[in-house]
């Protein structure tokens, strides 16, 4: 081939190379556009669907949340109600030796109970004697009429639960709200009809009202020995126990001379006698032990409940309740 025809053949490559890259990039901008527009006529397509999902991922993290409150809230104690009390604790309170209770004997204590001289006995639904009581988680004296309570009743059966609370005061003690007792020898009933802010917490069963009614019963603390004795104060002043926590004054139930154990030890052989009289002396290892057969005599000799006269002071066991709670609140 010539020289001529060989120039002729490059030139014409050459000029198809130079036509093929002018129109690239045309082509790819081309394609670019294309693509973009595909883009976003599939955003525009895809965008409610979008704001859909979204919308509802928000509203799925709000029921979650919702339901995590609602679970913490059931998961926590009654209002009042701190927690469970320690077990050490509880046991500690649930186990005096017998021997810090024959030395404490009635630890000085006046007998807060009255004969009610009533001939019909409250029982509860098995048949065996009831034991009611009647209080509020603020109230001070009935802080501290709880603490001899559960020892005395420790003894007739046990508490697998016993929440702690405290009163007014800063008194430590327990609430009677979802504790559990378990006994063969008594029931127990407990209505915290108050909570610490003195809404209503719990209300007493029909059979129970005209108890209250009957004795006048219009503050706290109350309690019910069968319909046998009633008692309308705690036997000490729960200002004994003020600044003390709930360890504090279990610890100190290990020594019979401390005043606290005094007033607690003594106010619980005061309710283990009176319960003992009305079980007909069940359990013997209790009701004949240490000082409780002498105990139990003094209180089948306790003053006898009078029906109060009207307007006269002193004479009704409610103004005596009101009284007393009124002071003990301020």
């Amino acid at each position: 081939m010539s020289r001529k025809g060989s120039s002729h053949v490059s030139r014409a490559t050459r000029q198809r190379r130079e036509s093929a890259l002018k129109q690239n990039p045309k082509n790819s901008a081309r394609t670019s556009q294309e693509s973009a527009g595909q883009q976003h006529r599939y955003a525009k397509r895809r965008s409610p669907f979008r704001i859909i999902g979204i919308i509802g991922g928000i509203l799925v993290g709000i029921v979650i949340v919702i339901g995590v409150f609602i679970y913490i809230a059931q998961q926590q104690p009654p209002a009042g109600v701190i927690g469970p009390t320690d077990p050490k604790v509880l046991s500690k309170v649930t186990h005096v030796k017998q021997s810090v209770l024959t030395k404490v004997n009635t630890g000085g204590l006046q007998n807060v109970l009255i004969r009610t001289g009533a001939t019909h006995e409250l029982t509860g639904q098995n048949g065996k004697p009831e034991i009611f009581y009647y209080g509020a988680e603020f109230c001070p004296s009935c802080a501290a009429q709880r603490w001899s309570l559960v020892v005395a009743l420790s003894r007739f059966g046990t508490f697998s639960k016993l929440p702690e609370t405290y009163s007014t005061r800063n008194i430590s003690t327990f609430t009677f709200v979802k504790s559990q007792y378990t006994s063969p020898y008594i029931d127990f009933v407990a209505v915290e009809a108050r909570d610490r802010d003195h809404n209503i917490l719990q209300t007493p069963a029909p059979h129970e009202q005209p108890i209250l009614k009957q004795y006048n019963v219009t503050g706290f603390p109350f309690l019910d020995i069968a319909n046998r004795y009633v008692a309308s104060h705690s036997f000490f002043d729960p200002g004994s126990l003020q600044g003390l926590s709930q360890r504090d004054i279990a610890n100190k139930l290990s020594d019979a001379n401390d005043d606290v154990t005094k007033n607690i030890v003594g106010g619980a052989n005061y309710l283990t006698a009176a319960i003992c009289s009305v079980t007909h002396d069940q359990p013997a290892n209790v009701c004949t032990q240490g000082p409780i057969p002498a105990i139990e005599r003094s209180v089948m000799r306790s003053p006898l409940w009078q029906q109060p006269q009207a307007n006269v002071a002193g004479d009704s066991l409610a103004l005596s309740i009101r009284r007393r709670e009124d002071d003990l609140s301020a």
